[in-house]
């Protein structure tokens, strides 16, 4: 029992596990996991119904006036998703032990990085493209429109989900404990970097620097089917250490 005017620092300690967390980073991150895994499925959902047509250099044809603003709804979530997995990154980094850390404090580097890459090309895409658009200033438009398969913002895109990726394999020794969902999660990232690493070999190889949207396409389906698999996870992971004695 502590005496009059003394604070205690109330933490819960990971079963087999060194690291300690504080029941507020807990709750914290066991929130960052949900809303990381219902906005992701939102995310997704608004971007296979909204996959654009195919159309030729301008892009800026009838067709392209046709869809918007609709190509466009799946950015706004879009731009949130990133900054939720900031935050549940630096949640999942207070799991981390001593000797662990620096594992998940790389994983928090790349991933403010790759939140910064995404957030940037989907805030031009929604802020600054659907504008020019709609007045017909279309100078430059051709090489940052989203219609582009060769363009910057394809380009952009492939770059911050290839870091998230790299966030994954951070978070493979991380996760090292000898519990059933620790290995669940190290199995998933591990298999989500490799069909990344795979499917980038496949498609350079088989088509070579003109890959259009092709692996764009693919990684971001294997970041976003990744994080709604292992959102929940966590979740569960963070609310275990809540049940402090």
């Amino acid at each position: 029992m502590a005496a009059d005017g003394e604070t205690v620092n109330v933490t819960a300690t990971l079963p087999g596990s060194r690291a300690t967390i504080s029941p507020v980073a807990a709750r914290f991150g066991f929130w960052s996991a949900i809303a990381t895994a219902v906005l992701t499925l939102i995310t997704f959902a608004l971007a296979i119904t909204a996959l654009p047509n195919r159309v030729d250099y301008p892009f800026t044809s009838e067709e392209i006036v046709a869809q918007w603003p609709g190509d466009y709804y799946w950015m706004f979530p879009g731009m949130l998703l990133p900054v939720l997995f900031v935050a549940l990154v630096a949640a999942v980094h207070e799991l981390a032990g001593a000797d662990r850390a620096v594992f998940s404090r790389l994983a928090l580097s790349l991933a403010v990085i790759a939140s910064a890459v995404l957030l940037s090309d989907y805030y031009v895409q929604a802020a600054v493209m659907q504008v020019n658009l709609e007045k017909g200033q279309l100078d430059g438009w051709s090489i940052l429109t989203q219609y582009n398969p060769n363009g910057v913002f394809i380009a952009l895109e492939e770059l911050g989900y290839v870091l998230i990726s790299g966030v994954f394999l951070c978070f493979v020794p991380v996760f090292a404990e000898r519990t059933r969902l620790d290995r669940s999660l190290r199995w998933l990232f591990v298999a989500s970097c490799t069909a990344t690493a795979v499917s980038f070999v496949t498609v350079g190889v088989g088509m070579g620097m003109d890959r259009g949207d092709a692996f764009e396409i693919i990684v971001v389906s294997i970041v976003w089917l990744t994080l709604v698999a292992a959102a929940p996870l966590l979740a569960v992971r963070f609310h275990r250490t809540t049940n402090i004695a």
